[in-house]
């Protein structure tokens, strides 16, 4: 499990520190939520709220799902999807 504390000692960039399919840690998903307003809040998916990138002319966003095991990172999908784009 991807921890919220683990992210911080890594010094690493979001996005190089998680990899589609960590689970990660209630810390981690409540920086989802409180960094910026959610592009997405649903009680399966939740997505930051600043766009990571764009393809095809769509935005993606940094998504988090919520598995039987907890919250799981999905890269960066679509806004209300859990694919990534």
């Amino acid at each position: 499990m991807k921890t919220y504390d683990g992210w911080g000692e890594s010094r690493l960039r979001l996005d190089d520190y998680l990899q589609v399919g960590d689970l990660v840690d209630e810390e981690m998903y409540e920086h989802f939520i409180g960094a910026v307003p959610p592009a997405c809040m649903r009680s399966s998916c939740t997505q930051m709220g600043e766009p990571y990138d764009h393809v095809n002319g769509r935005a993606t966003y940094a998504t988090l799902s919520r598995t039987e095991h907890g919250w799981m990172y999905m890269g960066h999908c679509h806004r209300g999807e859990i694919e990534e784009a």
